[in-house]
This record gives C-alpha cells, sequence and structure tokens, in this order.
C-alpha cells in the first residue's frame, strides 16, 4: 500500500499549476490584442466618419494601406512570441516529465523497501 500518496500525486500538481500559468498567459495575450483591436477599429470609424471629401477620402485610403501593414507585421511578431512561449512551455512539460519520472522511480522504490521490511 502507498503510504506517501504526496509523492505519486506532486508531478500531477506541478503540471497543473504549469498548464494554468502558461494558459492565463495566453489568456491574457488574447484579452490584449482583443483590447487593442477593439481600439482601433473605434479610431478608424471616428476617421472615416470625418471624411468630408476627396482628399480626405485618399489620405484614409492611404492610413487603411499602412495600417493593414502594421496590423500584418504585428501579427507575425505575436505569432513568433507565441510560438516561442510554445517551445518554452513544452520545454517545461519535458523537464517536469523528466524530474517526475525519476521522482516516481525513487518513490517507488522507497515503497517496495518499505513493502518488503514488514514481511
Amino acid at each position: 500500500m502507498v503510504k506517501n500518496i504526496k509523492g505519486f500525486t506532486q508531478p500531477i500538481s506541478k503540471l497543473v499549476e504549469l498548464n494554468t500559468q502558461h494558459f492565463d498567459a495566453l489568456m491574457d495575450a488574447q484579452k490584449k490584442a482583443a483590447d487593442d483591436y477593439r481600439a482601433l477599429v473605434q479610431q478608424r470609424m471616428q476617421s472615416a466618419s470625418e471624411i468630408e471629401d476627396p482628399i480626405a477620402l485618399a489620405n484614409f485610403v492611404t492610413d487603411q494601406m499602412a495600417l493593414a501593414q502594421s496590423s500584418y507585421e504585428r501579427m507575425v511578431g505575436n505569432s513568433r512570441a507565441m510560438f516561442e512561449s510554445m517551445t518554452g512551455y513544452n520545454a517545461d512539460v519535458i523537464q517536469l516529465f523528466q524530474e517526475s519520472t525519476t521522482q516516481l522511480r525513487e518513490e517507488v522504490k522507497k515503497e517496495t523497501a518499505l513493502e518488503e521490511e514488514d514481511r
């Protein structure tokens, strides 16, 4: 019978904590992106409502083209950051599993030794 159940469940607790931190970070990034996009849409709608002549329309279209380019560049940057985050998360999970495997082996050895002593 397992006497030190915490030794066996500790890796699961660590994984849950790691997952929670990772998903919280992802959700925060998504919320910030959504908030930024909402503010941008509001700003662009205000700019569009102020168009009164062909020159203002031309300026608006030029601004929209520049905005599209900067949005694309931001999206590429965000994708890189997300990839780096996922790579770091993956490395953390692998390290956790390696450490957990070692820890679990030690716990199994301890439990086996205790059971043999009890016989």
